[in-house]
């Protein structure tokens, strides 16, 4: 279903086509270093944000309840589009070989995948490059609702959809300060990539998307745990640390690892997991 050669990425093109940036300008806005106030463009869904660290946007207001830190999501403007493409073209080869496993694993002829806190949707954006013409996918899409890098992963999808002219349908679905999504389909593959330290509660979140899964579906996941364990100032929240041991108790219950070692052994190594049968009786 996927093609075999080693990819040959248009990433850094997604940027400078919706930011209207040369591939230089791209490559350096992305690139991290500490420290570092890009002038980051405007878009036709965001303001320019100019002359601030990751950390200033963060402490420009109290980030105290869901709402505050949702809003976060929302202040930074392209910062996130920026850093996460670059980021994720240096492990592209990883994403096309995780791919491959995961479709060859599927018990789905035409699976429905899910990537949850997307961003600039990675793996679905990397799905649409490699996938095989005649391959029917739907892929859900969710991340926090108005967030620069939700518009611009979603636009990126649906631009190489449109110029492959793939049968891959998306759907956006966002995340709000008080309300979790709902999918339409019985879900058959879930991305949850560096995502559940910055959520409020991961068990809530993990507890709504199992729901929303098929018996048999792949889950793949990590939770970034940091060397320091006291309470963050930052989007990696002191909520989430807090939930970490009942996240892996739930994982432990409902589905079977199959690629990876434990939180406990390796903790931030990414996990491949199958959501078991359901006993009715």
């Amino acid at each position: 279903m996927i093609y075999l050669e080693y990819p040959k990425s248009s990433f850094v093109k997604d940027l400078c086509d919706y930011y209207n940036v040369d591939q230089e300008k791209a490559i350096a806005l992305g690139t991290r270093s500490n420290g570092r106030r890009p002038d980051l463009p405007s878009s036709k869904t965001c303001s320019a944000v100019s002359g601030k660290t990751f950390e200033d946007i963060w402490n420009e207001k109290p980030r105290v309840c869901n709402a505050d830190i949702f809003d976060f999501y929302r202040d930074q403007g392209a910062w996130s589009s920026f850093r996460q493409v670059i980021r994720h073209n240096d492990l592209l080869g990883l994403y096309v070989n995780l791919i491959k496993f995961l479709l060859h694993h599927t018990q789905s002829k035409n699976p429905v995948i899910l990537e949850y806190g997307c961003g600039v949707a990675p793996f679905s954006r990397t799905l649409v490059e490699f996938i095989e013409p005649s391959a029917e996918i739907d892929i859900y899409i969710s991340d926090v609702k108005d967030c620069e890098h939700l518009c611009f992963g979603e636009w990126r999808l649906r631009n190489k959809i449109k110029e492959r002219e793939l049968n891959v349908k998306v759907d956006a679905r966002p995340i709000t300060h008080d309300s979790l999504p709902v999918y339409d389909k019985k879900i058959d593959v879930v991305f949850i990539f560096e995502v559940l330290e910055h959520v409020p509660s991961p068990v809530e979140c993990i507890k709504n998307i199992t729901n929303h899964l098929n018996d048999g579906a792949l889950l793949v996941e990590n939770f970034i745990k940091h060397e320091d364990d006291h309470d963050q100032d930052g989007p990696d929240l002191s909520s989430a640390r807090l939930e970490r041991d009942e996240y892996y108790r739930f994982l432990n219950n409902k589905f079977s690892l199959i690629s990876g070692e434990t939180h406990l052994s390796s903790p931030n190594e990414t996990r491949i997991w199958r959501k078991k049968v359901e006993n009715l009786f």
